[in-house]
């Protein structure tokens, strides 16, 4: 008997540790995570593509690829407020500076319509106290009418300067499987109390036109492609590893 019960003893001991030591995203329901595991979330889960530089883009001489890092919206990490050409509040320089300068820029893209990186976003907000735990409940039991995927950046000028139907025709989604490229619907941008944009979202629909799913259930990677000027950003995400406690997260 007593080694029967040291034998369960162990084993739930064993299962705790596994438990505290897994995926937050897994492990834990949003309302229990802690600072430290949203951060892990936004940097190192399959949803979060962090500090990602553009490709194909022109340097000036003697420069150097913009370093920072970048999160949800009102993070402690959010520096895509910060532009390393005009001051919050103006409109930026020429079309060519904006463009030299997004070139410079760090960028990070998260898959924003998934339970996971939206919990984290709103329970952010509830440990500083800017939302109710109630609201934070209510906001991420909404399921999005289509696939959201933002991207923030330390510059964001070249956004502010174009403004967001220009972004439209230049981004768009892959799924791996079907080949087929798939264009954002709309493009809206984030912004803080200021006006200035601290990141912009990609709207992606669901079926296409005939109502089939965009995205079928067995597929394994998807492309995001965002082209900027002389610049493009490229990442990817894989389906299959972007599941919470809850079962698939797009």
């Amino acid at each position: 008997m007593r080694k029967t019960a040291l034998a369960a003893t162990a084993i739930f001991a064993v299962a705790a540790i596994a438990w505290a030591g897994g995926d937050p995203w897994k492990t834990k329901s949003f309302d229990q995570w802690t600072d430290k595991d949203i951060q892990e979330i936004l940097v190192t889960s399959p949803w979060s593509k962090p500090n990602l530089q553009p490709q194909g883009a022109w340097h000036p001489a003697g420069t150097a690829q913009a370093s920072g890092n970048t999160g949800v919206p009102g993070g402690s990490s959010d520096t895509s407020h910060v532009s390393a050409g005009a001051s919050p509040g103006q409109n930026g320089g020429s079309e060519k500076a904006d463009a030299a300068a997004a070139s410079q820029a760090t960028y990070s893209i998260f898959w924003w319509s998934s339970r996971t990186i939206r919990a984290a976003s709103m329970r952010r907000a509830v440990l500083k106290g800017t939302m109710s735990e109630a609201d934070a409940e209510k906001s991420v039991a909404n399921v999005p009418d289509d696939y959201m995927i933002l991207v923030q950046g330390t510059n964001m000028q070249i956004f502010q300067h174009r403004g967001e139907q220009a972004f439209e025709k230049v981004s768009y989604i892959q799924p791996k499987k079907s080949k087929q490229k798939i264009n954002p619907s709309k493009v809206g941008f984030l912004k803080s109390s200021d006006g200035t944009i601290t990141g912009a979202v990609f709207y992606f629909p669901k079926k296409d036109a005939s109502g089939e799913p965009t995205i079928s259930p067995d597929e394994k990677e998807i492309d995001f492609y965002l082209q900027m000027a002389d610049a493009k950003l490229l990442t990817y995400f894989e389906p299959k590893k972007m599941v919470d406690s809850k079962g698939e997260d797009l």
